[in-house]
């Protein structure tokens, strides 16, 4: 499942770089491949979603609802549905600011703190958002090429999904030995610990963060109290000798 996944995302990229290859082209031109992408890759997302256990990030994001969308749009485009420029860009600027927003609830902005592949997701998603306002605004502001900038889009949403296939694994199949399913599950098991460890380690860090900005904080306000009680003595001192 997670090869199936892979490959189509390794399509959809390459569609991308048609796209760029090929910027000087109408949306109309192009439409039949970008279609048929879009319907393969989500056929590839029903078919995970039916037959693999996928949980991404712990948020059970429905792969299958997704893949069904991604195929009727598919189909939409390659019966030429979107014949101009602008509507496709429209087409792609709302797709991407959905998909890039669904994303950030996933995503976890502690930069340092993250694994390669979370700040690989926050980066293409981040990308993504962007793009989609640029898309909005293209023809009032930049006037870039609308196939550039939809193979851009293709080209990040391909990247998108082969981060996510990295968490796709098969379902347990019904032949295993008593054994080898036992096995499996400690696997299964022990990846899901490993990855709450590392969800724990990361608020531990944070909270280790908070107490010592608190502390930070109390020893600021206990020098300028000490300060304060110094400058006051010292002008009681002061006044004392005067009245002398």
């Amino acid at each position: 499942m997670r090869t199936l996944m892979m490959v189509g995302s390794v399509a959809m990229i390459a569609s991308g770089i048609f796209c760029l290859a090929n910027g000087s082209a109408t949306f109309i031109s192009v439409a039949f491949v970008i279609g048929l992408i879009f319907v393969i890759m989500g056929l590839v997302e029903v078919i995970i979603g039916t037959r693999a256990d996928f949980d991404y990030f712990g948020k059970g994001v429905n792969f299958t609802n997704d893949g069904i969308i991604l195929a009727v749009s598919g189909v939409v485009i390659m019966s030429g549905r979107i014949t101009d420029d602008a509507s496709g860009l429209i087409f792609f600027g709302l797709w991407l600011l959905v998909e890039a927003v669904l994303a950030i609830g996933r995503n976890n902005f502690e930069i340092r703190q993250n694994t390669m592949e979370e700040n690989s997701t926050l980066a293409v998603t981040t990308a993504m958002l962007v793009l989609s306002i640029l898309m909005f605004f293209n023809g009032s502001l930049f006037n870039i090429g609308a196939i550039i900038l939809v193979g851009i889009a293709m080209i990040l949403l391909g990247l998108n999904r082969f981060i996510i296939s990295e968490d796709v694994k098969y379902n347990r199949a019904g032949f295993l030995t008593g054994n080898e399913e036992r096995l499996q599950e400690a696997l299964e098991e022990e990846k899901a610990a490993l990855a709450k460890a590392k969800e724990g380690i990361r608020e531990q860090k944070a909270i280790q963060q908070r107490i010592e900005k608190i502390r930070k904080n109390m020893a600021d306000e206990k020098a300028m109290l000490d300060e304060a009680l110094i400058r006051k003595n010292k002008a009681e001192d002061e006044r004392g000798n005067k009245d002398k």
